[in-house]
């Protein structure tokens, strides 16, 4: 989901973790990013007219922005991992709990501070909540690309794993943010992180942060890394869902040749014995996997989809000035087993999908869909510029309401959102809608209310 002018995303390069203490960043990136001049905090809520609102000209109605599509060929394969703890000797089990604790973490940088309040140009033009940035380490270098490799993809809250906002097993408020391997230190010389994905565990009520390696257990106990770029994450209960592309690089694990929906069990997060183990000092091993029909690049929770809990996963299309490329996003749904399997078991069966059309008002066009949330009928998407027919591309969002007959779907897209976002997560309790940013230099990690995605 990473988008740079011209370049097609690409899953991206793999990881090796951040070393423990060292600082995160957050979303934008790339030297050749368009450098924004730096306005101030009040800037956040400037708001400009929307770029179209579902209907066309003298009152005619839009052609509606997707179409009911086929379940047809949709279906998810369901994969085990046998082996799903590391060794007991090296390893001892801390849970999310022991991840949101102690004084080593990561200090998370807010308005407070000169640097961060500097970034706060490439927030939404609407209202904020509440907002911080990651570290400087973290923020990565646009003039230096080779030697800024991690960029933040995919984002899961507390908001939408518990209705409470504090996951099993610890009474913080958290966040996690999965970032992916891009550029190798050496261009000359390929990283093997390439494509590997680290996830960063936020607490946001002492706003540090730690990060935790995603792992599978081979058979011998020992910890091999996660590929596939980890784009998109949704959080249910005490489970962690992350979508995988199948550019493993060669290196083997649990389906590796395969797009993947890969599950993980936050409370079962180990910690090395010896306070060693480089990127391997926090891991949370894999516990299942879905192979998917097609590579998923962002995925949320739904709560409140008519029958049950639902995850909704989507396609990255780029956008590349034709009209074709405006009908390649698919969104599909998969809903949990019900009670009493309704833990992270998914039914193989999608119970929806969508298809982007091509809109009468061709700046109302879904393309390069960077992150979807769903909370019943209504979809939020936030997109990436690519060759987006559009004004100001790289801050577009979009709520469509696909309630009742396709023919009466609506779309309301806008470009007020953040500066070249990521994914999206849904805070239930408080109907909060938490975004990122992946740029170099340009890392925010903020809220809004769902309800002012709309400007009038």
């Amino acid at each position: 989901m990473l988008e740079t002018f011209g370049f097609v995303p690409h899953p991206v390069r793999v990881l090796s973790i951040f070393r423990e203490g060292s600082n995160v960043a957050l979303f934008g990136y790339g030297r050749w990013g368009r450098r924004l001049v730096r306005a101030g905090v009040a800037s956040i809520i400037a708001l400009p007219a929307p770029v179209g609102v579902g209907v066309a000209a003298a009152g005619t109605p839009a052609a509606a922005p997707l179409r009911a599509l086929s379940l047809t060929g949709l279906g998810l394969k369901t994969g085990s991992d046998p082996y799903t703890a590391p060794l007991a000797a090296e390893f001892e089990q801390v849970g999310i709990g022991g991840v949101l604790s102690g004084s080593d973490r990561v200090a998370l940088p807010g308005p407070e501070d000169p640097a961060c309040a500097a970034r706060a140009a490439y927030l939404p033009r609407l209202p904020v909540r509440s907002w911080f940035c990651w570290d400087t380490k973290a923020q990565g270098d646009r003039e230096d690309l080779p030697h800024s490799p991690w960029v933040p993809q995919g984002l899961a809250t507390s908001g939408e794993a518990q209705l409470d906002g504090t996951p099993i097993g610890s009474e913080h408020r958290a966040l996690i943010t999965s970032w992916t391997w891009l550029n190798s230190p050496d261009p000359n010389a390929p990283d093997y992180r390439t494509n590997s994905v680290i996830l960063s565990v936020a607490d946001l009520d002492e706003r540090r942060y730690r990060n935790v390696l995603p792992v599978w257990v081979d058979g011998q106990g020992g910890l091999r890394r996660v590929y596939g770029h980890g784009g998109g994450l949704a959080w249910y209960g005490p489970y962690l869902f992350m979508t995988s592309s199948s550019n493993w690089n060669g290196y083997s694990g649990p389906s590796s040749t395969k797009h993947t929906i890969r599950v993980f069990d936050t409370r079962k997060i180990y910690r090395k014995r010896d306070g060693g183990g480089g990127d391997y000092r926090y891991v949370m091993p894999e516990v299942r996997h879905y192979v998917t029909p097609i590579r998923f690049d962002y995925v949320s929770l739904d709560r409140n989809s008519s029958g049950g809990a639902t995850l909704v996963a989507g396609t990255y299309q780029r956008s590349d000035g034709t009209a074709a490329s405006l009908t390649g996003t698919t969104l599909v749904r998969y809903r949990f087993q019900p009670p009493p399997d309704g833990d992270y078991r998914l039914l193989a069966a999608p119970v929806g999908a969508y298809a982007s059309t091509v809109p009468a008002d061709r700046a109302n066009a879904i393309s390069d869909v960077q992150g979807v949330q769903a909370d019943g009928d209504r979809l939020y998407l936030n997109m990436a510029a690519g060759s987006h027919p559009g004004p100001d591309p790289r801050r577009r969002f979009a709520t469509v309401d696909v309630g009742g007959a396709a023919s009466t779907w609506t779309i309301n897209a806008h470009t007020s959102w953040s500066y070249r976002p990521e994914d999206l997560s849904l805070w239930y309790a408080t109907g909060e809608l938490w975004g990122l940013t992946e740029g170099e230099e340009e890392r925010v990690v903020f809220s809004v209310r769902a309800a002012d995605t709309d400007p009038a």
